[in-house]
């Protein structure tokens, strides 16, 4: 299992909270939404926060975030490169 952080903003955590609530069935959906609550919840204590998601998941999660606004592009956009990055170095 490899575990991956992604920086994202508050308006970004919002704009994949409401895409994986609007996408009911995924294999990590469960660690998915896990994944946002605690990104979510550190922000909301004013900590620097990532999406620490595992890559399986997030491979799941990139090929199901339709990107149909600019904040929806930007998240597929940023996911889409923590994902390629880890499978280009192999770490």
């Amino acid at each position: 299992m490899t575990l991956l952080s992604v920086d994202l903003t508050r308006t970004e955590l919002a704009a994949l909270h409401e895409t994986t609530e609007m996408t009911p069935v995924f294999e990590g959906r469960t660690e998915t939404r896990k994944a946002i609550r605690e990104a979510i919840d550190d922000q909301n204590k004013n900590r620097h926060s990532s999406l620490r998601i595992e890559e399986r998941s997030l491979a799941a999660l990139v090929r199901r975030t339709v990107p149909v606004d600019y904040s929806t592009s930007i998240l597929r956009s940023k996911l889409d490169r923590a994902l390629r990055a880890q499978q280009f170095t192999g770490n």
